[in-house]
């Protein structure tokens, strides 16, 4: 697994730079993929953030998270297979955008710190580069499954109760309001 992290505007990280990867391949161990990945991470400001929320999913609001994946519209199966049967090395899954300043704003309104909604959110965005996705109650009860298989694994790797893991309330795209 590679991460390719970009930072231009020198912001804070939120987590220690090594648990990128660790998060991200992490979150293809459990969904069982075991391919050499490429994933680019870039952590924008506020404006930037709501300037591709409201040119993607037309909503005027900065968002904590987005993920713009290379088979976009494609299901978990698809996605897993195509990872798997290319002979395209590394496999380049998509990008992940994190706006650090809405992380660690929403952190405390769901009893989390900064760190931990941050590494939730790049392993949200990673299963969004998987095919995973949370557009019912059913994708998003197994997306949440898996988040926390990931984040409670990643947890023990730093000596930490997996026990204590918790995850804020994840979003359900068919109740997103639209901005104008």
């Amino acid at each position: 697994m590679s991460v390719l992290l970009s930072n231009d505007a020198g912001l804070p990280l939120l987590v220690a730079e090594e648990e990128f990867e660790a998060a991200l391949d992490e979150v293809l161990r459990t969904v069982g993929l075991d391919v050499d990945a490429v994933v680019s991470v870039a952590y924008v400001d506020d404006d930037a953030m709501r300037e591709l929320n409201h040119a993607w999913r037309g909503i005027d609001a900065p968002t904590d998270v987005l993920s713009f994946p290379l088979l976009d519209g494609s299901c978990p199966e698809e996605v897993l297979a195509y990872a798997r049967d290319t002979e395209e090395a590394p496999v380049e899954l998509g990008d992940i955008v994190l706006a650090p300043a809405v992380i660690e704003a929403q952190a405390p309104a769901f009893g989390t710190t900064s760190a931990e909604e941050c590494r939730l959110m790049l392993v949200h965005g990673m299963l969004h580069l998987l095919g995973y996705d949370h557009m019912n109650e059913e994708d998003t009860l197994a997306m949440e499954e898996r988040e926390l298989t990931v984040l409670r694994a990643l947890a023990t790797r730093r000596g930490e109760d997996p026990a204590t893991v918790r995850i804020g309330p994840v979003t359900r795209h068919h109740e997103d309001e639209r901005g104008e």
